[in-house]
């Protein structure tokens, strides 16, 4: 409601607080309610991706060769043949196996010649106890077949520093690198993702891969957490509305 006095307009904002009270509350419960209800959706979904990895984890189907610009599933069983690069390794620094602080050695593979290079993981090795020496990671550059599971590159959600800090001599001592930023030090194309090879106690490396994602009942247990939630804002909704109607019924 307006009044009028002198040259001004006074406004009585007393029938817009009312409103703002009426109607805000109820409105934003309704939006609670919707975001509690997709989070609990989303959790369901990704409490079905973990599935979907364990069984392609525990896939024992036959291998499949690689071929250039080849689609691939997480876990997915393949093989190939050709040659290990030597002089070009990478170790991955500060993986940490049983206690023990060491490197995941990624070595590059060639299978087509003058095509991508493969990164094949050959699995962990402690640090040596002299500090700077290096471990001992030689692997011959004859020809052979690789078999193991498509895999990727460690990570981290914030990586400390450059993925090298010194590109002075191989192997390359690296930091969570990506696919792009070992290719840049290759200077070749590499495939999107990494062969963890199979266990093979003679390679002196330890091969236990296993899926790092926790399993999908923690996403159950947030699915439900954020589904209950939605409920105790709906029933406190509609608690409130019937307490309303009832004293509007009362008044009339």
């Amino acid at each position: 409601m307006q009044q009028k006095n002198g040259n001004y307009i006074v406004t009585d904002t007393a029938t817009g607080q009312r409103l703002l009270i009426r109607f805000v509350p109820p409105v934003a419960a309704l939006a609670l309610i919707v975001a509690f209800v997709a989070l609990g959706f989303w959790q369901l979904d990704r409490a079905a991706q973990k599935q979907a990895l364990a069984r392609a984890f525990a896939d024992e189907s036959a291998y499949s060769e690689i071929r250039e610009s080849m689609p691939f599933e997480p876990y997915q069983r393949l093989r190939t043949s050709g040659r290990y690069l030597p002089g070009r390794q990478f170790l991955i620094d500060n993986v940490v196996m049983d206690g023990r602080l060491g490197y995941f050695v990624i070595t590059p593979f060639e299978f087509e010649r003058a095509g991508p290079l493969l990164l094949a993981n050959r699995g962990w090795i402690g640090k040596p106890a002299e500090r700077g020496a290096l471990p001992e990671i030689e692997v011959a550059a004859d020809e052979v077949t690789v078999s193991g599971l498509a895999g990727r590159l460690p990570r981290v959600a914030i990586r400390p520093g450059t993925a090298f800090a010194d590109r002075s001599r191989w192997p390359r001592i690296a930091v969570y690198p990506n696919t792009e930023e070992i290719a840049t030090e290759l200077g070749r194309d590499v495939l999107p993702f990494v062969l963890l090879l199979l266990p093979d106690p003679e390679s002196g490396l330890i091969r236990r891969w296993q899926p790092k994602e926790a399993g999908a009942m923690m996403h159950y247990g947030y699915a439900f957490q954020w589904f209950a939630m939605a409920t105790a804002v709906l029933i406190i909704l509609v608690w409130q509305i019937r307490k309303k109607i009832l004293h509007v019924a009362a008044k009339s």
